[in-house]
């Protein structure tokens, strides 16, 4: 008696297993995509998430620490980093890095900063002037420094440069009493500025929704994971039918044994 309803009722309980444990990927699915559907109701696309778990989770999140060099012009301070091929001015990003930054000084009319083969040039309010190429006219930059408020560079021959005070020509100088910069260590504050400046608004709330809607935001795992959700409804759903229908012939059976067998 035992084994025979366990085979006549293996539909359903597995119906009701798998139920349950689609429920959760279910109710994502449905609030998610009722979500999607309202996108500009929600401001989906207008709202941003800086949250820095859900961050790193993205992987917006730089691999290394910032090379920071701090310029001082008369009463002003401001800090120039390079972070992850990006430039800095304080926690504005400027342009775009190739090469690894060597220094950064204030000298007579510009910000100077040296990279590899390169030397670029920024106003004291931190806007972009230009890029100026260095490798037709000496070695790679190995440090920057400063004599006379004009900036110099200690190349890779090891030689040393002195630039006039357009940045234009390079004289070759002795190495005395020349200010070499050092780097500059962020406090927690500057760091998190910097930080926030660096993954810019964040990520898009509409993003995570489709992400999470998808299954992406965990990964090729979380894809699959919605694929057999999208399958666990079907089986569901027809199951349910084979369910329903079974118990309604079932019924039906039962009805007509009791008009026939009738005392």
């Amino acid at each position: 008696m035992t084994n025979r309803k366990a085979k006549k009722f293996t539909a359903f309980l597995w119906h009701r297993r798998i139920g349950l444990l689609a429920l959760l990927l279910v109710i994502i699915l449905a609030i998610t995509g009722i979500m999607l559907n309202h996108t500009e109701k929600f401001r989906l696309d207008e709202t941003y998430v800086n949250n820095t778990l859900l961050l790193n989770w993205y992987g917006i999140k730089p691999k290394h620490e910032p090379v920071s060099y701090r310029v001082i012009n008369q009463s002003q301070s401001h800090i120039i980093s390079a972070w992850n091929k990006q430039l800095f001015f304080d926690d504005i990003a400027i342009t775009t890095l190739e090469q690894d930054m060597h220094g950064a000084i204030a000298a007579e009319q510009f910000i100077v900063v040296a990279l590899d083969n390169e030397i670029i040039l920024l106003s004291f309010e931190g806007e972009f002037i230009e890029r100026v190429s260095t490798s037709i006219s000496f070695s790679k930059i190995q440090r920057l420094g400063k004599k006379y408020q004009r900036p110099v560079i200690e190349t890779s021959d090891p030689l040393y440069y002195i630039a006039d005070e357009h940045i234009l020509d390079w004289d070759v100088i002795s190495n005395e009493d020349i200010e070499w910069t050092q780097q500059y260590s962020l406090d927690a504050e500057e760091h998190e500025k910097l930080l926030v400046a660096y993954r810019g608004n964040g990520l898009k709330l509409e993003r995570i929704i489709l992400d999470l809607h998808s299954g992406r935001i965990f990964g090729d795992f979380g894809v699959y994971l919605m694929d057999a959700a999208a399958i666990a409804l079907l089986w569901l759903s027809f199951s349910g039918l084979w369910v329903w229908n079974s118990r309604r012939r079932k019924m039906r059976r039962k009805k007509h044994y009791r008009k026939h067998h009738r005392v």
